[in-house]
């Protein structure tokens, strides 16, 4: 589901005097347009990243002085400040229709383990596939149901539900997750128990023959 963002077009004011209005400068660009110079209100773009991903669709909408544009586009970077990580500058990507994209969509682990509740170690190889996919058919995350897992048993990329709109280019089989046994507890055993008393004795006999 897309997100909505409202920002205006920016003259050539610099940087350092958008952001102590708080305003933040931004860019969009794409294959199929000029490069628009934008700035957006501070809490709106903050209030943007705490719900946004990558996968995130995000519809801007540009006021302009003959009237606003509606964009469908895509966070691509965001600078933030060394000290307050306030956002200093954000890019915004708008694909040319009809054209695949790359993404790196994260993954969701839902349920618990068959093997966890055996005693068993969940173990998470991998947290996001890459895949290419019209921005159309994009989605925010795949979830992966990890609770038929078993001790021993994994799943591996080829085995996850993986819409067929989407070409996956991870190896289909990589490991995705997997159950790991418990370690086995260290056991003492009685040669050892042995070894460690043996000198003790040693030096008890000893005192008592010199007693004699």
């Amino acid at each position: 589901m897309a997100l909505t963002l409202k920002a205006a077009v920016r003259e050539n004011e610099k940087a350092k005097r958008l952001l102590k209005r708080k305003l933040v400068p931004a860019i969009v660009y794409g294959p199929d347009r000029e490069n628009i110079k934008i700035q957006i209100p501070e809490a709106e773009i903050t209030s943007l990243l705490e719900k946004a991903k990558e996968t995130t669709p995000v519809h801007l909408i540009v006021e302009r002085e003959k009237g606003k544009e509606e964009l469908d586009v895509f966070i691509k970077s965001v600078q933030r400040h060394k000290v307050t990580t306030k956002v200093i500058h954000a890019d915004f990507y708008e694909p040319e229709k009809g054209k695949v994209m790359h993404f790196r969509i994260p993954l969701k682990f839902v349920g618990e383990a068959a093997g966890v509740k055996a005693g068993g170690i969940l173990e998470e190889v991998i947290r996001e596939l890459e895949i290419e996919v019209l921005p159309k058919d994009l989605i925010e995350e795949i979830v992966v149901d990890v609770s038929q897992l078993q001790v021993g048993e994994t799943l591996r990329v080829k085995d996850l539900n993986v819409p067929e709109t989407m070409k996956v280019l991870t190896d289909l089989d990589e490991v995705v997750v997997g159950i790991k046994a418990p370690r086995a507890e260290e056991v003492t055993t009685t040669e050892e128990i042995s070894e460690e008393i043996e000198p003790e004795a040693i030096k008890e006999k000893s005192a008592e023959e010199e007693k004699e």
